[in-house]
């Protein structure tokens, strides 16, 4: 960026002189950036809420809270992004329902894709050991009640799957995120948690871990 509103020095562009490469390489070195290996909320938290009122029996709660199950069981159990889970389809042709899981054939192409490596296929696994936090059983129930919000969208509108909780149209995938924050948030009450990423379930993810922990 200064390279570009600075006059060169010595004939070099800014961001290209020796002594600010060196300068910018000595700070990195003298203060190397920090990578955590968990982040700070606690998974457990949120999956003991998970399984008790309001986001239980599924059956009967409502759509606000079903919608941030949903978002969080797939976004625990995927490991994908929020752009990812904002391009799922529950058209016949991006959606097959399996026995161990729900499979989703990625609208559009993802953020890591390359011309020579596409990973488009996302799988929602089964977890029977806990219905409760079976992200399948949270995924079909809420596909079947925005279904009828379904049919007042446009065309092309129709087949997205993740709704809004008020207008029931298609969402951002900062929506999503914000989604997913707030889920954390309502378990973790705790006022250092206001950095938290939506991003950071990532390091929890896997279902193997969750079946660890319960």
């Amino acid at each position: 960026m200064l390279s570009n509103v600075l006059p060169q020095v010595d004939n070099t562009a800014v961001g290209q002189h020796p002594y600010i490469t060196r300068l910018i390489k000595g700070v990195f070195n003298s203060r190397p950036p920090t990578t955590k290996l968990l982040p700070e909320w606690d998974l457990q938290l949120v999956l003991t809420l998970l399984q008790k009122e309001p986001f239980e029996p599924i059956e009967n709660i409502d759509l606000k809270h079903l919608t941030f199950k949903t978002v969080f069981l797939i976004s625990i159990t995927t490991f994908r992004r929020c752009s990812d889970l904002q391009s799922l389809r529950v058209n016949h042709s991006f959606m097959r329902i399996q026995q161990k899981g729900i499979t989703f054939i990625r609208c559009g192409l993802a953020k890591q894709d390359r011309q020579n490596h596409r990973n488009s296929k996302i799988v929602v696994p089964a977890f029977t050991d806990n219905k409760k936090l079976d992200p399948v059983t949270c995924l079909l129930q809420y596909i079947e009640r925005t279904k009828k919000f379904r049919s007042s969208l446009d065309k092309d509108q129709q087949g997205k799957l993740f709704l809004s909780t008020c207008e029931h149209k298609p969402v951002t995938s900062q929506t999503i995120s914000k989604w997913i924050v707030q889920m954390i948030k309502l378990a973790c009450p705790d006022s250092s948690l206001e950095n938290i990423k939506a991003h950071s379930t990532s390091n929890w993810t896997l279902l193997g871990f969750i079946k660890v922990h319960l």
